[in-house]
């Protein structure tokens, strides 16, 4: 019968009141049964619930305060983060990425342009916006950036801080600012000779490539980092979610 959790103990463990148990378990959220008209709850069955809660939270294997791997990408949920950033480029009309500090890609890029497609689809390509995508000193810098990418555009670089600790950036790139159609200029044939692209084909793409009035850089990083303020909390409520689950299973199997 050690095996078996009283309502009180279940309680105690989940840190919420009676009622919230009963309704869990009249939905059929919680496995259950009576015994002598009580409710008692297999420790095992507990343990396989709750591991099904943090497999459907996406919290499986999700690195908790302390954990040497808590810089790890899975502390985003990536989901939702290519939600968020679409409707962020949709917005403000630009491409938006969002990828680890050393600028490898978590997500789809959104909103990509045609022109930017033909350089990342290059292995060279990738390579090099990839080093655009990192912060000054990639793993320490907090402070946004803005600069220009080795495709001559811009590309603005947020990021994503959780406890001090850099856990990703997000981008929005592939714009050039200023006030007329001729602010951006880049040497079309050596880019395409050094990507191995054809340069009919990237002049051909180039009017992809979206210009924005000077006066609308502030909005692009403003609302950046905005975005990029929000996902560190949602990174922050995940990981305090999952020490909360790891805590209630350690104390089931005691």
């Amino acid at each position: 019968m050690n095996d078996l959790l009283t309502t009180r103990q279940l309680q105690e463990l989940f840190q919420v009141d009676r009622i919230t148990i009963y309704r869990m378990l009249n939905d059929g959220r919680l496995p259950g049964f009576k015994v002598g008209g009580q409710w008692r709850f297999s420790r095992q069955e507990i343990d396989g619930w709750l591991q099904e809660q943090r497999e459907g939270l996406g919290i499986g294997d999700f690195p908790v305060k302390g954990d040497e791997s808590g810089s790890s990408p899975c502390v985003l949920p990536l989901s939702c983060v290519q939600a968020i950033q679409s409707l962020y480029a949709e917005a403000l009309e630009i491409a938006t990425v969002t990828t680890a500090p050393d600028g490898t890609p978590l997500t789809e890029i959104s909103n990509s342009c045609e022109f930017c497609n033909l350089i990342l689809s290059t292995e060279q390509g990738l390579r090099r916006c990839a080093v655009s995508w990192q912060l000054p000193e990639a793993g320490r810098s907090s402070a946004l950036s803005l600069r220009a990418c080795h495709a001559g555009m811009l590309c603005a670089i947020a990021p994503i801080v959780m406890e001090g600790e850099l856990v990703a950036n997000v981008i929005g790139c592939q714009f050039v600012a200023g006030n007329n159609a001729g602010a951006w200029s880049v040497d079309l044939y050596v880019l395409a000779s050094e990507l191995g692209l054809n340069e009919g084909d990237l002049q051909a793409a180039a009017n992809s490539v979206r210009v924005l009035p000077d006066d609308q850089r502030p909005r692009v990083t403003r609302l950046l980092q905005k975005v990029a303020d929000t996902l560190g909390e949602i990174a922050q409520e995940r990981r305090n979610l999952a020490g909360r689950l790891e805590r209630i299973a350690e104390m089931t199997n005691i």
